[in-house]
């Protein structure tokens, strides 16, 4: 958390608040985790996205302003995988300036709880998908294969 707080105060010192993401944010930290950060500015240049490298840790930032992110989010919600969106509400506040980003967070996780209705169509292709994939195994001769199914 030291090194993700560093980073945005080291490349965004006009920042007005940072989150946390990802695997090292929610305990699922592996040795190839990166620091997923989420940055907020007043102004230009956002939004964008950059990869670097911070004291030996690969960083994926993305930057915005308040307005993008609201822009982002209403992009993304129908499809129900917002990574910005899922960032904020379940990632780590770094530091907040001025409460936008508790508004955020807990925009965020109301919009995460409440998620977009599904359409009839997805849940029929997703019950197809479903009992194809589960009919598909019934149909195997192998009982090696079977096997290797089932577990």
């Amino acid at each position: 958390m030291d090194a993700a707080r560093a980073v945005v105060e080291e490349q965004h010192p006009e920042a007005r608040t940072a989150f946390l993401g990802g695997g090292v944010a929610t305990g699922r930290r592996t040795a190839m985790s990166d620091l997923d950060v989420a940055v907020l500015l007043p102004g230009t240049p956002a939004p964008y996205r950059e990869s670097l490298q911070y004291a030996g840790r690969p960083v994926e930032m993305s930057v915005h302003t308040e307005a993008t992110w609201h822009a982002y989010i209403e992009r993304e919600l129908p499809t129900r995988g917002s990574p910005l969106l899922w960032m904020c509400a379940d990632g780590l506040l770094l530091f907040d300036t001025d409460g936008l980003g508790a508004r955020l967070a807990a925009q965020a996780w109301t919009l995460t709880a409440a998620g977009p209705p599904v359409s009839a169509e997805e849940i029929d292709a997703r019950r197809y998908a479903i009992t194809d994939t589960l009919d598909d195994p019934a149909g195997r001769d192998d009982p090696r294969e079977r096997l290797f199914i089932a577990t």
